[in-house]
């Protein structure tokens, strides 16, 4: 009853929502993808190159944000409502909903960008982003507030490269940048005339500071739910030049597999991320996560 009341929320927020979710680079509730971002928006689907609405539905087997997560798993579900006009202006909004916490709306992202194509083989994308979260959220990711992300694509036929870049702000700052290399593989006519599945597998390093996770650890002490490693929680031992160096934070492989039909899209994507360079009190580790989400162009 609790995830059909938490689901049925969820399509509220994205019926009522005006703007649309592409997530920052690297993040996610909510995942380190590009979306856009390090964190990727909750479909990698987009609206019609002539312009207009794509709506969401999607889960989530947990959270993690640049390679960094929480010792409790909370897996989500999320609404989002995307526009993207034909000149690749979009904005976006994307409401979460951990399914194990009290909170009815645990992360609101509002997002608003540019991307498009710059050549035949090179695009390129610039948003802002800004994070809402409920009182005393545990995820790693409520220590952010603001985001600023950009990434250039390159096609080389046989791979498709993107290097993202990303600023977040607010109590602190933090700076990443994000390598991913992917290929595309299209079936077409696989039921029907009209429909066709792609496999896009992809991986990815990630690069940058990590003052927000020296925050998150403090922070989610004094909230009181605990983070990290029992015996260090909360205990800021570590110097500032480790979170102030810019070096390699996660390396992951994600496998997306998505059906589609007309105007609507199913996808479902499996990715295992392996963080690297962790602060002292941090005990974020390797892990699988699974992501599931149903898309319609409006």
């Amino acid at each position: 009853m609790l995830f059909l009341r938490r689901a049925g929320f969820g399509l509220m927020v994205l019926l009522a929502s005006c703007l649309g979710g592409y997530s920052a680079s690297g993040q996610d509730v909510g995942s380190s993808q590009s979306a856009g971002s390090p964190t990727a928006p909750a479909t990698d689907s987009n609206p019609a190159p002539h312009g207009g609405f794509t709506a969401a539905l999607s889960y989530g087997s947990n959270s993690s944000f640049f390679g960094r997560t929480q010792t409790t798993r909370y897996p989500y579900t999320a609404g989002e409502l995307t526009y993207k006009s034909r000149f690749g202006v979009w904005g976006s909004a994307v409401g979460y909903n951990l399914l194990n916490t009290g909170s009815t709306l645990d992360e609101t992202d509002l997002s608003l960008g540019w991307d498009g194509d710059l050549s035949k083989k090179v695009d390129a994308s610039a948003s802002y982003s800004r994070f809402l979260f409920a009182p005393n959220s545990p995820l790693v990711k409520s220590s952010v507030n603001n985001s600023f992300d950009g990434y250039l694509g390159w096609d080389w036929g046989y791979v498709y490269t993107r290097l993202n870049a990303a600023y977040l702000f607010g109590e602190t700052s933090d700076g990443f940048l994000v390598l991913d290399n992917s290929r595309n593989f299209e079936f077409e006519k696989v039921f029907t005339a009209e429909d066709y599945v792609s496999i896009e597998p992809r991986i990815s390093a990630t690069a940058g500071t990590q003052r927000f996770a020296e925050t998150s650890l403090v922070q989610q002490v004094q909230r009181g739910n605990g983070h990290g490693n029992s015996g260090n929680a909360g205990k800021t031992t570590t110097t500032t030049t480790t979170t102030t160096r810019f070096q390699v934070l996660n390396y992951e492989l994600r496998v997306p597999v998505t059906y589609s039909l007309g105007k609507v899209s199913v996808q479902v994507a499996w990715r295992y991320s392996i963080p690297v360079n962790l602060l002292p009190e941090d005990a974020s580790g390797a892990r699988s996560y699974f992501t599931s989400s149903l898309s319609l162009n409006l």
